[in-house]
């Protein structure tokens, strides 16, 4: 028999989306086109927001890092 193994994955209601990313001070740079994909490079928007992960930087300070919507780049996320 197969062992499954498990990953816990935390979700924001498209609703609350917009409230997330002004709380991380990230809205205005989606906005203005100043984010890109980790992954790929594309621009991210709005629209095309595939994946958000947190990240601790050097100083412990919380970083978003971004992912576009692209198939390929969600499959290359390191978790």
């Amino acid at each position: 028999m197969l062992k499954k193994n498990k990953i816990e994955v935390n979700a924001v209601l498209d609703t609350e989306f917009e409230n997330l990313l002004k709380q991380t001070n990230q809205y205005e740079k989606i906005i203005e086109g100043q984010m890109i994909c980790k992954n790929c490079g594309t621009i991210i928007t709005t629209q095309n927001i595939g994946i958000i992960k947190p990240q601790k930087d050097n100083t412990g300070e919380i970083q978003i890092e971004f992912y576009c919507d692209k198939f390929e780049c969600s499959q290359n996320l390191t978790v």
